[in-house]
């Protein structure tokens, strides 16, 4: 049997929205408008990261093929390069770089305490750590480090333009 993450992904959104509509409505809760659309688009990103890395699940199926985890930094990458057709690499590289680009973003935007490239280096490379020891349990999915490379610089470039973004728009302001 396979699992989906598109429908409990809507379903999870669907309810942060009622549950936001509530508490604005009958508890009185402030809204802030630029905090929620925020929040949504973080959530909107773990969501996206948990449906490509951990989604769809096979209960029931053994590995078949054998595993084919990757322990060695640089290994995947470098195969990867090597491949005849240039959308297989371009497609599982940049693909891990910009399935974490969005977070990178949303952690300095949501978090004011995760202000540097170090902090928010270290909890994307802590997510995807987490995500490939996941699929290292999963009948279907396999394990590589370089993923993990991958991920973190996702998570350091949406830091970064979005630091940059911030900066660009102050010196604009200033202009005016």
């Amino acid at each position: 049997m396979r699992i989906y993450f598109l429908l409990p992904a809507i379903v999870i959104i669907v309810l942060w929205f009622i549950i936001k509509g509530i508490n604005v409505m009958y508890r009185k809760i402030e809204f802030d408008l630029k905090q929620e659309i925020i929040n949504l688009l973080f959530l909107i990103s773990v969501l996206w990261i948990i449906g490509m890395t951990i989604f769809p699940i096979e209960i029931g199926i053994p590995h078949t093929y054998g595993p084919s985890n990757n322990f060695v930094p640089f290994s995947s990458i470098k195969d990867l390069m090597n491949h005849s057709y240039f959308m297989v690499p371009l497609r599982n590289i940049a693909g891990n770089i910009i399935l974490f680009v969005p977070l990178g973003a949303m952690l300095t935007l949501k978090f004011a305490t995760l202000n540097s490239v170090l902090k928010v280096g270290l909890v994307g490379l802590l997510i995807s750590v987490c995500i490939e020891f996941i699929q290292l349990l999963l009948p279907i999915r396999d394990m590589d480090v370089d993923d993990i490379i991958l991920n973190t610089l996702g998570t350091l470039i949406g830091f970064l333009v979005i630091r940059a973004s911030g900066m660009l728009f102050r010196m604009n302001a200033k202009d005016h």
